[in-house]
């Protein structure tokens, strides 16, 4: 079922449908730790209902193009951009495709929450399963389609699971991307951190900042 939903920020509102993925936490967790300016061209790879440009371009003022390969949620996406009066382009296909069809070095930043999920049940919704759970190549994937679609010394925003960071940053060599900033999310103090923050650089230099840790209400 559509509904229409209030992002309690500047009168800004999404269109979401129950039948499908809806945004979560990770979402706006790594919304926050966006770094961007009004210059920066932004293409997000997997955006979903598409918060994170609704959001992004408010708070930063930067350009963004989304990627989603599921038509309802671009649907809604350019529903929700057109509602609010942005001009955001919300483009339907598999990120692999991404660099084709928006080109190559087209952008100077890029944002991604790709699936991650490698074990357990499958969940029996068609859109959730989709976003979330890794069919053993979407970190690549995603990367390989970063990599080409941003400038060299690009900025490439990425949020994973904190207890597979060496996959991650194993993932992130090999497609020519250098971590430059991190920060763990972590529910309470004393347990093990939740999800892990990342800035690379694409083509960068060495040297990782570790920011303070980001306590949340799971």
């Amino acid at each position: 079922m559509e509904r229409l939903d209030d992002l309690q920020h500047n009168g800004l509102m999404l269109y979401q449908d129950t039948d499908y993925e809806r945004f979560n936490a990770d979402a706006l967790w790594l919304l926050s730790f966006l770094r961007l300016g009004v210059k920066d061209r932004v293409v997000e790879l997997g955006s979903g209902t598409g918060v994170i440009c609704v959001l992004g371009v408010d708070n930063t003022g930067a350009s963004f193009t989304g990627v989603e390969r599921q038509a309802r949620l671009v649907e809604l996406s350019q529903k929700s951009a057109a509602r609010n009066g942005q001009q955001i382009a919300f483009v339907c296909a598999d990120v692999s495709a991404a660099p084709a069809l928006l080109g190559h070095g087209a952008f100077s930043a890029a944002v991604m929450n790709p699936p991650y999920f490698t074990s357990g049940e499958r969940s029996g919704d068609v859109s959730r399963s989709l976003t979330r759970h890794d069919a053993g190549s979407s970190l690549a994937a995603f990367l390989s389609a970063a990599a080409a679609l941003l400038k060299n010394s690009g900025k490439l925003f990425v949020i994973y699971p904190a207890g597979a960071l060496s996959e991650l940053f194993a993932a992130l060599a090999e497609h020519r991307f250098v971590p430059k900033r991190m920060k763990f999310v972590y529910t309470k103090a004393g347990k093990d951190a939740l999800r892990v923050l990342i800035e690379a650089k694409k083509g960068g230099k060495p040297g990782l900042r570790v920011e303070p840790p980001w306590y949340v209400e799971e």
